[in-house]
């Protein structure tokens, strides 16, 4: 009995074989879960994806913004109308010009040529030895070209006595009264307000003590108006300050 049943199972599994392989059929395998695996296709080798070129960032324009501290703007300035007066150098020549022509008349006289002298009311005259003024018309003209009519009356009047012709030569009184001995240095400026036909010439002068070896006890101020009269520049006020 015991061999039989080895036999009889034999015999099962021979006649299930014969059946399954007469008809062709594949027998599926089960996998584990019963799940059916997909059919294995040949994978095509894929092709080496492009590798995608970056297009450059473009970032957008900000919107300008307003400067918290802006530049003020700047207004184009109206060209001055040109100016043909003196400049400050040719004015304190001037000056320079109608102090010495001053000391003439209130210090000392022109040059003289003492060789030269001739007597007149009772008074000794000599010669005036000075380049381009050898008469009165010719000193008379030089003072015109610095100062005004009343100063230059004032300095040679018509009558006067100081300068004289004699023969159409132009002579001289020898004398004068010297300098003020209290006046020390003296600082010279120009002056404009705004006004293309005047300026000012402001003169400060120490006021010195000479019992006190100069010591500096004051200071005392005077302008003089240079001013466009007609076709000249002139001095209108004027006076040594000395």
């Amino acid at each position: 009995m015991k061999r039989l049943i080895p036999l009889l199972a034999l015999l099962l599994l021979l006649g299930g074989c014969t059946s399954s392989c007469s008809s062709g059929e594949a027998v599926a395998t089960s996998t584990p879960g019963g799940a059916t695996p997909p059919e294995t296709q040949e994978s095509a080798v894929p092709s080496p994806s492009a590798v995608p070129t970056s297009s450059p960032t473009v970032e957008p324009t900000p919107d300008p913004v307003e400067s918290a501290d802006p530049s003020p703007s700047v207004e184009p300035t109206a060209t001055p109308a040109s100016y043909d007066g003196p400049n400050d150098e040719e004015v304190l020549t001037a000056y320079r010009a109608a102090v010495e022509a001053f000391w003439w008349f209130q210090v000392e006289t022109l040059p003289l040529d003492r060789a030269d002298s001739r007597e007149l009311n009772g008074q000794v005259y000599y010669r005036v030895d000075y380049p381009g003024i050898d008469s009165t018309a010719n000193l008379r003209g030089y003072l015109k070209s610095l100062f005004s009519d009343d100063l230059v009356e004032m300095l040679l009047p018509y009558d006067g006595t100081q300068y004289i012709d004699i023969d159409g030569v132009l002579y001289g009184l020898d004398g004068g009264r010297g300098t003020d001995i209290t006046r020390g240095a003296e600082t010279v400026q120009v002056l404009r307000d705004g006004d293309p036909d005047r300026c000012t010439v402001r003169v400060t002068v120490e006021v010195v003590d000479p019992e006190q070896d100069n010591a500096v006890v004051n200071t005392l101020t005077f302008d003089f108006p240079y001013e466009k009269v007609g076709e000249k520049w002139i001095f209108t006020d004027f006076s040594l300050v000395r």
